[in-house]
């Protein structure tokens, strides 16, 4: 057991195993951009799959909608709209009211400007004091500002909203006491700081580089303020919400945090903070769970309108339904197209950023909130490395088929684990970095037993090729099931090639010149059978029987076979011209091509087989070969093979012939070339073909002269010859009525 443990650590495997082991750990505490993409998309994902869930009671929105703008008019509304519709609100009974909106700059009125200008110019003309005492009145009654803030004072209680500029940066040399001022400051910071072992400016919190607050006579009439920044992962979608912000050494608490904190009654805000960063975060007695940066996952119920809405229209015109924000906190925001307070979230692209702040509402107030486990970053490394472990010792014990299997299963349990803790649970696990490490360990694993695989058929491949064509060889390697008796019906060409005279030719040599001369030809013409695709079947003595598409399927085997052909018959031309340099005696060959269905496969005995082809067309393949020299041609191919050419060759009808086993006449032709014939060549086959047609219509005499015109052009072409004297014959003594122009071949 210790020894193949031990062989097992020292394998490449193991090896494999570490290093994904140690890159998947380097790229979760890393987290790399193009990493943090797919582990973010699939947390979204969970939220697609888990779908809607059903809001709280507590957490109402009042939307400035596109029905709001049809009636008031186009956005941002004047104060004394904003005061009529926050009148009409508070007239509803809210707990809370939190506006979604800032105020940052001051808004003047035709009418407050001219009383202004109006008490500007007496005063420069002195005019009684009693008269601008009265114009003075008149102007604060037409200063909006003043009427909104006069509103906001009344009850329930409003928080304002605020934001900092450049949030995510840090804030340096800011006084934030006398910036902001120390009401401001016990309004929107959190009531208890806690620091624990570290100061303020190590504590690793977001920061921001300035402040955009709401003017200050609308301040002083709110009863809170916070912020309500979002900060979008690189994705553009946001997930997280800052529940603190660290500026000019203060820390501020968000819109939403301190409006639950004035729904309940003033509830004490809590921070407490270390070298680490964000210990915790505390709403009375109840405890907001953040990461070190201080921030929280939120936990979105579901798409657009999952928190209970209701349009600033219907409150403005008191249209509302009873009862309907009573005693409820309610947040007012936008949520028309064109005033582009929209967000992206994990259930919608176009997500209104008041229904983000009162989904932060929703999860504070029941608890329904999206947790890390303690110490998370330790925790899935842990998992990484068990997971690591565990398919290391399982994978390599078993078949591709079963470790494929199994691989599944893992993933499918892991993926299904981290779906049920985050719907059941609401405990947030990475899914990337484990999935990541299961495919790369499976892959790796499997990779090393193709590898070894590879090797153990390469040394098979090169056995067997000292014995059988390399093509036979790769189709055992893909087939092994095919290595036994039998074979398949299959339509293939076959080649079958023989050197002219070489029993004559052998007797006159000695052994030694002999195999040197049958190694010279069979090299060279093996090649190119090879080379054109074709496998060689067997050697015999002189002779090669080739195979073109078998045992590897080939649609144009035809064409490859011919192509081999005219190859073979060219090499041997300039061989022979090479050999007579060297005192050799010239070679000649015949080449015999046929195409049609054979049986193919391995055929003889249960202890030794070989892949070979048989059937009548390897037969008549043969025979053509040996009919060559009766017609004196290199190479004679079927008819079969002719039309199965469609064209592009040079071919030349010679005869129909029945061949010993036949009982029908095999129409045969000669191959002479690929391609277009030279006019010298097209003339010839011209004429042949002319007297060839009109000797098989038995016009002996008409047929005699256009043969002898052919022989004009090809003196020494002996097909030509041997119909001039079979039309001489034919002609001083005809033949039979019933005579057809088939030769009958009874030898081999």
């Amino acid at each position: 057991m210790i020894r193949r443990l031990a062989a097992f650590v020292k394998s490449p495997i193991a090896r494999w195993i570490v290093g994904v082991t140690l890159v998947m750990c380097a790229l979760l505490i890393w987290r790399p951009t193009f990493c943090e993409f797919f582990e973010l998309k699939l947390y979204d994902l969970k939220f697609r799959f888990r779908g809607a869930l059903p809001a709280g009671q507590q957490v109402a929105i009042v939307a400035i909608d596109d029905d709001s703008l049809k009636t008031v008019g186009r956005w941002p509304w004047s104060r004394e709209n904003m005061a009529r519709m926050l009148t009409r609100l508070k007239q509803a009974g809210p707990r809370v009211i939190a506006l979604d909106i800032i105020f940052a700059e001051k808004e003047q009125t035709a009418s407050y400007q001219a009383i202004k200008n109006l008490s500007d110019g007496l005063a420069r003309r002195g005019v009684s004091p009693e008269i601008l005492k009265i114009l003075e009145v008149e102007k604060n009654r037409a200063d909006v500002d003043r009427l909104l803030a006069k509103v906001l004072k009344q009850g329930p209680p409003t928080i304002l909203g605020f934001f900092f500029r450049s949030l995510g940066g840090k804030t340096r040399g800011v006084d934030a006491d006398k910036l902001m001022g120390a009401s401001f400051l016990r309004a929107s910071t959190y009531n208890v700081v806690r620091l624990l072992d570290t100061k303020p400016s190590q504590v690793p919190l977001v920061g921001a580089a300035g402040i955009e607050r709401n003017l200050p006579e609308i301040t002083e009439a709110g009863a809170g303020d916070g912020y309500f920044n979002m900060i979008p992962d690189p994705d553009g979608t946001v997930r997280w919400f800052p529940m603190a912000v660290m500026y000019g050494g203060e820390f501020f608490a968000p819109m939403a945090l301190v409006t639950l904190s004035h729904a309940a009654e003033r509830a004490p805000m809590a921070i407490t903070l270390s070298r680490w960063g964000v210990d915790e975060v505390r709403l009375g007695p109840h405890t907001v769970p953040v990461d070190r940066y201080g921030r929280m996952l939120i936990n979105y119920l579901g798409p657009e309108g999952s928190i209970p809405t209701y349009s600033a229209s219907d409150v403005m015109n008191g249209t509302l339904p009873p009862e309907a924000l009573k005693d409820k906190i309610v947040i007012v925001g936008a949520t028309a197209v064109g005033i582009y307070d929209l967000r992206v979230t994990p259930f919608s692209g176009t997500f209104p950023g008041v229904e983000v702040q009162a989904t932060i509402m929703d999860n504070l107030l029941r608890g329904n909130f999206i947790r890390t486990p303690p110490f998370g970053l330790i925790f899935m490394l842990l998992v990484l490395v068990a997971l690591a472990v565990m398919l290391g010792m399982v994978l390599p014990r078993f078949s591709a088929a079963w470790a494929f299997i199994f691989t599944l299963i893992i993933i499918e349990a892991y993926v299904g684990l981290n779906y049920y803790l985050f719907t059941r649970q609401g405990l947030q696990l990475e899914l990337f970095y484990p999935l990541g490490l299961i495919v790369l360990v499976y892959l790796g694993v499997t990779m090393q037993r193709f590898l070894a695989e590879e090797r153990e058929r390469e040394r098979i491949r090169k056995t067997f090729e000292s014995y059988v064509a390399p093509a036979v060889v790769q189709e055992m390697l893909k087939h092994p099931e095919q290595l036994r008796l039998g074979g398949e019906r299959r339509e293939i060409t076959v080649l079958f090639t023989d050197i002219r005279g070489f029993t004559t030719m052998s007797e006159n040599l000695d052994p030694e010149a002999l195999v040197k001369l049958l190694h010279d030809f069979l090299n060279p013409m093996s090649n190119i059978i090879i080379n054109q695709g074709g496998t060689i079947d067997k050697y015999m003595g002189d002779a090669i029987m080739a195979l073109f598409g078998a045992p590897l399927m080939q649609t144009d085997h035809p064409r490859l076979a011919c192509r081999a052909a005219l190859e073979m018959v060219g090499s041997l031309a300039a061989l022979n011209q090479t050999w007579a340099e060297q005192g050799r005696p010239p070679l000649k060959v015949g080449v015999g091509v046929n195409t049609g269905p054979v049986a193919v496969g391995n055929m003889g005995s249960d202890r030794l087989f070989d892949y070979t082809a048989i059937g009548d067309n390897v037969n008549l393949a043969s025979r053509l070969e040996g009919l060559n020299k009766y017609y004196g041609t290199s190479i004679l191919i079927s008819d079969t093979t002719a039309i199965a050419l469609e064209g592009g060759f040079i071919l030349r009808d010679v005869d129909l012939v029945r061949v010993k086993g036949k009982l029908q006449g095999v129409r045969i032709h000669e191959l002479l070339g690929e391609g277009e014939p030279d006019p010298e060549l097209a003339r010839f086959l011209e004429l042949h073909h002319r007297a060839l047609a009109l000797y098989r219509d038995k016009h002996f005499h008409e047929c005699q002269s256009v043969f002898a015109q052919a022989l004009e052009l090809h003196p020494e072409d002996a097909t030509c010859q041997r119909y001039l004297t079979l039309a001489q014959k034919h002609h001083e003594t005809p033949p039979a009525h019933d005579w057809e122009a088939v030769t009958i071949m009874d030898g081999k």
